[in-house]
């Protein structure tokens, strides 16, 4: 079975206390009641950017060029216990966008200084390879879940 390709894009934003980057609380589909990036499936005949720049608008409003977007790699994560829930993510990040994150029926979009993530809150896969994100570092990475399909088996840099 082919993995669901999705796109994430991780935006930032530096104010006076500090580097932030944009998450939110998901509200409804996968993830439901995790902290997540903004992000989603790539639909047929739309690149990995345009999946990005849509779904960063579909979730909270915001606008962002493609122009705007760094491509920084890729995440894979394996579900060994269920492979339909299989994954391969394309991973950008931005600083420049237009508007102001707004609700939405899927996503509660907050900042997060980069200093003080919500963990806690987040899948355990993210403290394996978000630093890498937020340092603006190339990144191949493959995530193996345990049969609990949360907690990681394994997480891979290529």
């Amino acid at each position: 079975m082919e993995p669901r390709h999705v796109a994430l894009c991780f935006l930032f934003r530096t104010t006076e206390a500090g580097s932030e980057v944009l998450l939110g609380l998901k509200k409804s589909g996968f993830g439901v009641g995790r902290i997540v990036t903004l992000g989603g499936g790539i639909e047929p005949g739309e690149s990995a950017a345009q999946a990005a720049v849509r779904e960063v608008a579909e979730e909270s409003g915001v606008v962002v060029d493609e122009a705007s977007l760094t491509a920084l790699g890729r995440v894979r994560w394996r579900f060994p216990a269920q492979p339909a829930a299989d994954m391969d993510a394309a991973i950008f990040t931005a600083v420049e966008w237009a508007g102001t994150p707004e609700p939405t029926l899927e996503v509660e979009p907050a900042w997060y200084p980069v200093d003080k993530l919500p963990w806690e809150g987040m899948w355990e896969d993210a403290q394996h390879w978000l630093g890498a994100v937020i340092a603006g570092t190339p990144l191949d990475v493959l995530v193996t879940l345990n049969p609990d399909n949360e907690t990681v088996s394994s997480a891979v840099f290529a």
